[in-house]
């Protein structure tokens, strides 16, 4: 016998919230498409000069020798200037864009959304220059120190011992390593993709 058991308020109402449910997430796929459509031209193009940047910077890196990093900030821009044996390079980050060498990258999307580079977030770290001493060596085996004198036992040569200096003991970095990170803001949806991340190591 056919069952002529109509259909519940239970059961209507579970399937209202299903459906609900898929209709939310396609909605939310849609946004989603819509904004990677509407974001591909800008981003591709952020993308050329991301690299751009990180090649002009990395190239400067690893033909010249480097002395050091330093790093201003002020209300409107970022100073990063890279100290070589010969010469300094400048990079000036602003909100909008970016200068290296007289040469200059904006950073752009849309007009609905903010683009802008994090200058007070920029984060350097570097190979420490610093070199170590094997201290208080006795070279010929009398009991006493010839060498790298640490007389008041504090752990470093001081200027009063400096004269005791002898650099066949001492040890010093052999690789020297840089990376500086700019963070990027496109749009609604922020990726460290955008980001500028400049690494380089090498011998020194």
């Amino acid at each position: 016998m056919m069952n002529k058991r109509g259909i519940t308020l239970v059961e209507i109402i579970i399937s209202v919230g299903l459906i609900a449910v898929v209709m939310l997430f396609l909605f939310n796929l849609l946004l989603d498409m819509q904004y990677e459509d509407s974001h591909s031209s800008y981003l591709k193009e952020n993308q050329v000069n991301r690299a751009t940047i990180i090649r002009r910077v990395e190239e400067d890196l690893m033909h010249n020798e480097l002395e050091s990093v330093n790093l201003v900030t002020d209300s409107s821009s970022a100073t990063i200037t890279f100290h070589y044996t010969d010469f300094d390079r400048l990079l000036y980050v602003y909100n909008d864009r970016i200068t290296y060498q007289d040469e200059t990258w904006v950073i752009e999307t849309n007009d609905n959304d903010e683009a802008y580079y994090d200058f007070d977030s920029i984060k350097i770290d570097r190979s420490s220059d610093t070199c170590s001493y094997t201290l208080n060596v006795d070279a010929d085996g009398d009991g006493a120190c010839d060498y790298n004198c640490d007389t008041n036992n504090n752990g470093v040569i001081d200027d009063a011992e400096s004269s005791t200096i002898n650099t066949t003991y001492q040890s010093c970095p052999t690789y020297k390593y840089v990376k500086i990170v700019i963070p990027a803001i496109t749009g609604s949806k922020s990726n460290i993709i955008d980001d500028i991340e400049i690494f380089y190591i090498g011998l020194r």
